[in-house]
């Protein structure tokens, strides 16, 4: 894809989830909407938030600091956007990337069956927390 855009070629991001991860301690990343963006489209939403000591494996690696959050539409269940602050946010992040890209709802994350003890393993804990409706 470089070099098609170095030869001439156009490749754009318009209309694709374009990832955000800032490699801090902890590190910090986004995909999609965050709160304020939804508010000023006027989009309806729910808001899961969990701490990251609500993850198990955060507890096994001494590594709970932080939160892991996602906006899903009120009408649709798809997820609008997540952030994550805390350890291997990044990885954590891209699960949710392509549930977004292939459309799925949340439940889909939720309902899974994920590898224990991992990272990931929290989003089930975050989309089985009690949202609130904003």
């Amino acid at each position: 894809m470089i070099r098609d855009n170095l030869s001439g070629g156009n490749h754009v991001t318009t209309g694709r989830q374009v990832p955000y991860c800032m490699f801090t301690d902890p590190e910090l990343a986004r995909i999609g909407l965050n709160e304020s963006e939804a508010k000023a489209q006027g989009i309806s939403y729910r808001l899961f938030k969990i701490p990251m000591a609500a993850v198990l494996r955060t507890r096994t690696l001494s590594e709970t600091r932080g939160f892991m959050k996602a906006l899903v539409a009120s009408d649709t269940d798809r997820i609008l956007g997540f952030t994550a602050f805390g350890v291997d946010a990044g990885e954590i992040m891209a699960a949710v990337q392509v549930a977004m890209i292939g459309a799925l709802p949340y439940v889909a994350l939720r309902e899974a069956i994920l590898t224990h003890p991992t990272l990931q393993e929290g989003l089930m804990v975050l989309f089985s927390s009690e949202p609130r409706s904003v």
